[in-house]
């Protein structure tokens, strides 16, 4: 089946988005991050969220004078940061602070420039500029990182649905020996539909997309390189299709076995 071009595949993607950097201003930003970092994260403690609050409020304090190349932004954000796991939240959050899903050009079919130093300048992008400047700031604070491009049930999704193309893209990386997901765009905000039938972006931060194990997030995400699922075992896109939709915060709040629903799915044939 012949391809999308680029743009066609970003209007299929997935409908969702003076200097601080001394220790004081940290400090007093430390309060208020507590209150503005994220609501709770699943399967983790209180203790772990608050570990981060230092590092969010650092990120989100970025000033336009460490924003004018992606080699400042990655130094700033470095600086707050002692390992991989704090490296991949500065970013996290500095991306859904300081870019904007681009609902404007998504609702009329005309993107700008989506790599990582348009989304930059423009401070907007659609799911695979979100993607890729994560990549490239990362790459600039030594992660193993990589752009993930595939399948996603979100805005305007209905359960059972199928893809004719892959509609969305996201990261992940490689901590401690281990590949985990994330997804900035959905971190940003989520989507609505407004009265004209258009999408409407509402700018909300959410952190159940940062740090995602890769088999809670296969619910959602499939990869179009099936590789890039980081699963023990075989999913294909027929079976991702077929697999109930659970969000990872659900799955764990209703102690679901991704795991198990995984098999029970490849038990049961396709129903023509």
């Amino acid at each position: 089946m012949k391809r999308l071009t680029l743009p066609a595949r970003y209007r299929a993607a997935n409908k969702a988005q003076e200097n601080p950097y001394g220790a004081v201003v940290v400090a007093l930003l430390f309060l208020g991050a507590l209150l503005l970092s994220a609501r709770p994260v699943f399967g983790r403690t209180t203790a772990q969220n608050k570990q981060f609050a230092t590092i969010d409020a650092y990120a989100r304090a970025c000033p336009a004078t460490a924003k004018t190349s992606l080699d400042a932004v990655a130094i700033y954000l470095k600086k707050a940061t002692f390992n991989d796991m704090e490296k991949a939240r500065s970013i996290y959050v500095w991306l859904t602070a300081h870019i904007s899903y681009d609902d404007k050009s998504y609702n009329s079919g005309n993107y700008g420039d989506n790599s990582a130093e348009g989304v930059l300048r423009s401070k907007k992008a659609v799911c695979a500029g979100f993607a890729d400047l994560y990549t490239a700031l990362g790459l600039r604070m030594g992660l193993h990182i990589k752009t993930v491009s595939g399948y996603a049930k979100g805005y305007g999704y209905t359960e059972g649905d199928g893809f004719d193309d892959s509609n969305h893209a996201w990261n992940a990386i490689e901590i401690d020996g281990i590949w985990r997901i994330f997804d900035a765009t959905w971190g940003e905000g989520y989507g609505v539909t407004g009265s004209k039938g258009q999408l409407v972006c509402v700018k909300q931060f959410n952190a159940d997309w940062f740090d995602v194990e890769p088999e809670y997030a296969i619910f959602t995400h499939f990869p179009e390189n099936p590789a890039d699922a980081f699963l023990t075992t075989k999913l294909s896109l027929s079976e991702y299709v077929r697999l109930p939709y659970y969000t990872p915060r659900e799955l764990y709040a209703q102690n679901k076995q991704p795991y198990q629903l995984i098999a029970d799915v490849k038990r049961t044939k396709k129903i023509p």
